[in-house]
C-alpha cells in the first residue's frame, strides 16, 4: 500500500520537485481525486438540469418540477376564467356591524392553494416611517389584515409561487388609497411603489406592459391583434393591475392615458385607449355590453359576483350567475369558500381551479390545460 500523502519527507537541500517517487505518487493520487470530484459534480448538475431542476425563478434557488402542458403554445390568458377576491386581505371585525366588516378571508397563500383564487386585491396606504405601504380597509376603523404591509403580502404570494411554478399567472389589483401627490412628486411615489414590488418579485417574474406590447406601436394594438401572451410564457409569474382611474394616480401612471412604457402595472382602460389591456366592470348585468366589447378586443376583464352582500348571503345569485356566464376573466367575490350561516359562495364549475372562458376560449381548451392539479403538488 502506498503511504498516505500526508507523509513527511526528510528535508531537502535543494528545491522540492517531483523527482522523488513517493512525491510523484502522491501528486498523481491528488490529481485523480480532484478530477473524480469534478466529474461527480458535473454529473450531478447535468442530472438536475435534465429533470428540470435548479432553474432560478428569481430571488431564490428552486428545484423546479417537470411539467408539460399540451396547449401552452395555443391558449392565451384571455381564454381563461378564474376566481378573484375583493379586499383579499380582510379579516372580520366583530366590533362593527354590516356584512362587509364580517368578511373573514383566509391568508393569501391559502386562497391561492385551497380556494382556487387567481386574482387578489390590496388596499395600500403609504407609511413613510415604514418605507412601505400598510394594507388595510379603513384606517383606525377597520384595519384587520392577514398581512400588515405590502411587502409582507407580496412575500406570502411569492413563496407560494416559488413552490408551484406550474401555476396560471395570477393578478394583484392595487388600490392606492392615499391622496395623489402633486405633479412634481408623483413620479417619485411611483418609483417607491416599484421599489417595494421589485424588492420581493424580480422583474422577470412580472408580466409588464412593455412585454405584452412587444414590437407593436401601442399596448392596445398588441392586445387587440395578438392577444395576451400564451400561458407557456406566463406560468409562475404575476401581473399587477391598478384600480385607480381618474383620481390622479391612474391618470399620471398612464401618462394621461397614452402609455405604460416602463411601468410594472396595467391600468383601467376602454378598448379605444392606446394602452388598453385590462379593465373592470362591477355589475355584469348592467355592463354586459361593455364586458363583451372589452373581451372582444382581447382585454382582461374583472367583474363582481356580488355587490349587495346581504342579498347574496340571503341566497340571491343572479349577479353571480351572470358573472360566471359572461366573458369576464376574473370573477370577484367576498366569499371564495363556504361560510357558516349561508349557502352562498362562488365556485368556478369545472375549474381546476380556473376554467375555459365560456365566451372567448377556443374549442380545444380544457381546464386541465389551463392549470393541472397534478403539476401543482409541492
Amino acid at each position: 500500500m502506498s503511504p498516505p500523502c500526508s507523509v513527511h519527507f526528510p528535508p531537502r537541500t535543494h528545491s522540492p520537485g517531483l523527482d522523488d517517487p513517493r512525491r510523484r505518487s502522491c501528486h498523481t493520487r491528488i490529481m485523480h481525486s480532484r478530477l473524480s470530484l469534478g466529474l461527480s459534480l458535473l454529473s450531478l448538475a447535468f442530472s438536475l438540469s435534465a429533470c428540470g431542476g435548479t432553474e432560478d425563478q428569481g430571488g431564490s434557488a428552486l428545484t423546479k418540477p417537470s411539467f408539460a402542458y399540451p396547449l401552452d403554445d395555443v391558449l392565451r390568458l384571455h381564454h381563461v376564467q378564474a376566481k378573484a377576491t375583493h379586499n383579499s386581505f380582510h379579516v372580520a371585525n366583530p366590533d362593527l356591524s354590516g356584512p362587509e366588516y364580517a368578511v373573514d378571508h383566509a391568508p393569501l397563500d391559502v386562497q391561492l392553494a385551497e380556494q382556487g383564487v387567481r386574482s387578489v386585491e390590496l388596499d395600500l396606504r403609504y407609511d413613510e416611517a415604514l418605507g412601505d405601504y400598510k394594507v388595510a380597509h379603513v384606517p383606525f376603523l377597520d384595519e384587520g389584515s392577514t398581512c400588515a404591509t405590502f411587502q409582507e403580502c407580496l412575500g406570502v404570494m411569492k413563496r407560494w409561487s416559488d413552490a408551484h411554478p406550474a401555476h396560471l399567472p395570477f393578478t394583484i389589483l392595487l388600490d392606492l388609497k392615499d391622496l395623489a401627490p402633486s405633479a412634481d412628486t408623483i413620479e417619485a411615489s411611483f418609483g417607491t411603489l416599484h421599489e417595494v414590488i421589485l424588492g420581493v418579485w424580480p422583474q422577470k417574474r412580472i408580466v409588464t406592459p412593455d412585454e405584452v406590447q412587444g414590437d407593436h406601436a401601442t399596448l392596445g394594438e398588441a392586445v387587440k391583434t395578438e392577444g395576451w401572451p400564451t400561458l407557456g410564457k406566463l406560468r409562475g409569474r404575476v401581473i399587477f393591475t391598478m384600480y385607480n382611474l381618474n383620481d390622479g394616480f391612474g391618470t399620471a401612471y398612464s401618462r394621461g392615458g397614452t402609455s405604460l412604457a416602463g411601468r410594472l402595472a396595467f391600468t383601467r382602460t376602454v378598448p379605444t385607449d392606446p394602452h388598453a389591456a385590462w379593465t373592470l366592470y362591477d355589475d355584469p348585468t348592467v355592463t354586459k355590453v361593455l364586458i363583451d366589447e372589452a373581451a372582444a378586443a382581447n382585454m382582461l376583464v374583472r367583474t363582481r359576483a356580488e355587490i349587495d352582500l346581504d342579498a347574496a348571503l340571503a341566497g340571491e345569485t343572479a349577479l353571480r350567475d351572470a358573472a360566471l356566464a359572461s366573458a369576464a376573466h376574473f370573477i370577484t367575490t367576498d366569499y371564495p369558500a363556504p361560510i357558516d350561516g349561508s349557502t352562498y359562495h362562488v365556485d368556478i364549475k369545472g375549474g381546476t381551479p380556473a376554467r375555459c372562458n365560456p365566451v372567448t376560449a377556443p374549442a380545444e381548451c380544457t381546464s386541465e390545460a389551463i392549470e393541472d392539479p397534478a403539476f401543482m403538488k409541492p
